[in-house]
């Protein structure tokens, strides 16, 4: 359960932003993006795969009530008294009214008003939604309209466009479009943040399974703007280049989403660690977490970052790792040796901090 549910978590994100992703580019002219083929078959598949892994959260739930009251009536429960489920039971007939219009080449419109209806479910099955309604429910469903808009868009011209035509035609709104859905990412995804983490304890969270998924989450972005800025400002200039293709680079970004999407798929199967020294105290730090500082955390737990040669040394080789992405792509080496540096520098930079962590 620990890996299946987090696994759902991710191929629902996936899922999402290819259809959003599709019906988006539906309101672009034809000029203005690369020639995209997707076949029918293959969306009316992931609105079916919608429905099948946004079930891994109720069904996760089920899994940790059941043992009292028997599965049949804790499913029962979750599906019509638990937000989680009733939000479910709205995505499976938004889907289903969206394979319909689909398989029936409906409006787009349509399309894009299920696909908001089916949005709005998930903001409101939140864990921030619970905590305060209107501002948590509107801040996730920002979030997460603006992750599976710029992805989407993403995952849709570097894996379905057959070829690289009217690329800078597409780069020209494209580069405003993503920057802008970077701050709106951003500044929604701190406002979601900071209803579990406050800043003040937000490295004393690292010895908890949660913060280690945000600390883990917020360095994959790094790479992810690298990525960004390749693709959005450097490319221009390679375009003169007639044999250059940005579409591997596109692609190398479009993973480096899904690296990020991978720890938030494992994030939001985590208890939230409203108070860190009772969630200490319940549940334990996090397993790895004595290994790296090889000291018992005590409560009430209170962690700085410090200077040291071992920390500082792997930090800085987070940031050679970093400075290459971008020299590979100079060197015009292959995009997913680029994918590989992201890894390394998110491993490294991890490894630097956690090395440098003094508990007090």
């Amino acid at each position: 359960m620990n890996v299946l549910v987090p696994l759902t978590e991710l191929i629902t994100y996936i899922l999402f932003s290819i259809l959003i992703g599709h019906v988006a580019l539906q309101f672009v002219s034809p000029e203005k993006k690369p020639s995209i083929y997707i076949s029918r078959r293959f969306l009316l598949s992931c609105v079916l795969g919608i429905i099948l892994f946004t079930f891994g959260p109720l069904l996760q739930v089920v899994a940790y009530f059941g043992g009292s009251v028997g599965v049949a009536e804790t499913l029962f429960s979750v599906l019509f008294t638990f937000e989680i489920g009733k939000a479910w039971i709205v995505i499976v007939w938004c889907s289903i009214l969206l394979w319909l219009a689909i398989y029936l080449e409906s409006s787009k419109y349509v399309q894009a008003l299920l696909l908001f209806l089916m949005i709005l479910s998930i903001g409101y099955a939140s864990h921030v939604a619970s905590l305060s309604f209107w501002t948590g429910f509107i801040s996730h469903t920002i979030h997460f309209l603006a992750v599976t808009l710029w992805a989407g868009i993403l995952i849709q011209v570097s894996w379905f466009s057959k070829n690289s035509t009217n690329w800078d035609r597409f780069l020209r709104w494209f580069t405003p479009f993503a920057v802008s859905c970077m701050i709106i990412i951003l500044i929604s995804g701190i406002t979601v943040m900071l209803f579990v983490v406050d800043f003040k304890d937000y490295v004393n969270a690292w010895v908890l399974p949660y913060g280690q998924m945000i600390l883990l989450k917020h360095l994959s972005i790094i790479p992810l703007l690298a990525f960004a800025c390749i693709n959005g400002i450097l490319v221009r200039k390679m375009r003169k280049t007639p044999t250059f293709n940005p579409q591997p680079w596109v692609k190398a970004e479009s993973v480096s989403i899904l690296i990020v999407f991978f720890f938030t798929g494992i994030l939001g199967t985590l208890s939230p660690p409203h108070d860190i020294d009772q969630t200490v105290k319940s549940e334990g730090v996090a397993n790895w977490i004595m290994e790296l500082i090889s000291r018992p955390v005590k409560l009430p737990v209170n962690l700085e970052i410090t200077a040291s040669v071992q920390g500082g040394v792997a930090i800085l080789f987070g940031v050679s790792f970093l400075i290459m992405i971008f020299l590979s792509f100079y060197k015009r080496k292959s995009p997913f040796l680029a994918v590989f540096l992201t890894i390394c520098f998110i491993i490294s930079t991890y490894l630097g901090l956690m090395t440098s962590i003094e508990i007090r």
